[in-house]
Parts: structure tokens; sequence; C-alpha cells
């Protein structure tokens, strides 16, 4: 069982335009609604793998009943807290002219100590039974730095593998819990290190650094440069082909990836699941 927690779910509203014109009208080439969050993405992917999962978290308002509504419609489990307010609308416009995205994304509704207390009741039993915890995201309003570094460090008690995909004070309080794997951008892994990373060897080295200090395994992602992933004082480079963008498909690809490597962190998958269609 692969349990995931996704404290600040969205809503993602995906616009694509022709040519984004500031302070004119624009014309809607295509749209997409879809549920979000690092955690339920996971949660999406093993499910579409065959293995057993569930999603936890908070949601609020008539987007959370649309993030309810997707899994359902999916067959993905899920156990949410329903809290006041409403869950975000995070909306990107790609500009197809320039293959350039701009994001705005809402802070989500606020939570208290009582909210907080519920979830990690919720939470309890699932942990004594899954094998694998996997936390991402931003933090919801109200909640502390120290919530990411909390779970992993029940999970590390209970002998259960944790992933932790999360920036800013929760990923360093985070990594100071020892996760079993983080997957931070260059800019998160710069904060951990405490210094530039102006090149791919010093990516290289920062991913060591990290993965001998606690962390059993580090992913840096480097946009189209690909993505270095250290276990140990060994390491690796993942390049896309050439001339690849970001698109939401590649967002999906790099969605698969992330779920196979947490069903073989689980032991419940062979080596082989990685490069398994």
């Amino acid at each position: 069982m692969i349990v995931t927690l996704t404290l600040n779910p969205a809503v993602d509203k995906i616009i694509q335009v022709n040519r984004l014109a500031i302070g004119e009208v624009n014309r809607v080439r295509n749209s997409q609604l879809d549920a979000g969050g690092k955690g339920i993405n996971v949660s999406r992917m093993v499910d579409r793998l065959g293995w057993p999962t569930i999603a936890f978290g908070f949601l609020a308002g008539e987007m959370g009943s649309v993030i309810e509504r997707a899994l359902t419609d999916q067959g993905v489990q899920y156990s949410f807290l329903r809290v006041a307010g409403q869950t975000r609308l995070n909306v990107t416009i790609f500009d197809q002219k320039s293959s350039l995205g701009s994001s705005f994304y809402e802070r989500g509704p606020r939570v208290g100590k009582r909210q907080l207390e519920a979830l990690a009741r919720e939470l309890q039993p699932w942990l004594m039974a899954c094998r694998v915890l996997a936390l991402g995201g931003s933090l919801i309003p109200g909640a502390p730095d120290s919530i990411y570094a909390d779970y992993i460090q029940r999970a590390r008690d209970a002998g259960i593998k944790t992933i932790l995909d999360a920036g800013a004070e929760s990923l360093r309080l985070g990594v100071a819990a020892r996760p079993t794997l983080i997957k931070p951008n260059i800019e998160e892994a710069e904060q951990l290190v405490g210094h530039p990373l102006p090149d791919v060897s010093a990516v290289v080295e920062a991913a060591r650094s990290i993965a001998t200090n606690g962390v059993e395994t580090v992913v840096i992602s480097m946009a189209e440069q690909g993505a270095i992933m250290a276990h140990g004082a060994e390491a690796w480079r993942a390049i896309p082909p050439n001339g690849a963008k970001i698109s939401l498909m590649s967002v999906a690809v790099r969605a698969g990836a992330g779920a196979r490597h947490l069903v073989i962190l689980s032991g419940v998958g062979r080596a082989t699941d990685a490069s398994a269609p």
C-alpha cells in the first residue's frame, strides 16, 4: 500500500492561447481542468499501475468536490478531511508562440490545530498498514513548517519508506528527518546545500552530498537539462531527447516514472518495473 499526503490540493486549469496579450482579449485555443497536487498525482499513477494506494489531505468547497469527482471517476481511493473555505484553483496559461507558461497559484483554505490533529488520527491506522508514505506539495495555510518532518519521523519509526517532494523550509526540515527519497529542483537544492549550483557537475556533487548525509536517494530536476539521481556515492543523469519541451505529456511521463520508483521502493515491485511500459 502506498499512502500519499497532499496537504493543499488544487484544481489545475490549463489554458492554451496562440499569443498571450496583456491588457487585451485573448481567445482560448484549448483548456483543461483536472485534479492536482503532488501526492494526488502519485496516487493516480500508482493506481493506474495496478498497485494499492489511498490519497489523504484537506479539501474545501466546490473545488474540493471537483477533485473528489475526478478521483471517483478514475477509481482512485481517497480519504480527505473537509474544512471551511475553498480548495485552490491554480491557473496556467501556455503561450503557443513563445512556448512559455505563466502560472497563478491560489493560497488555499486555512486550517487550525483541530483539523491537523483530525488528519493525523485519520492517517494513523493507514501508516501502520502501508509500505510507502509520499508527501508532496506546498503547505496549507495554518500548517507548521515541520509537519512533513513530523510525518517522516513517525513513518521511519514504523519502518515505512518515505518520499518528500516539497520546497522552502518544509523541505529543509523534512530532509533533517531523513526521508528515503527527495526530489528538489535546482533552486531548492541550492537552498539545501547553501551555495549556487552553476553547472551539472555541481548538481551531481550536491546530490551526492545530500545522499550521503541521511537521505538514501536524491533526484534533482534540471528542467530541459534532465535530472540527476544520486544513491549514496553513485550518481546517474537522465537527459531528455534533443529539442524536448515541457508539455502536458512530459509532465505525465515524469509522474509515471516517479510512481514506478515508489513501487520499487515499497518492495512490492521488481527492479524491472522501472522500464515497464
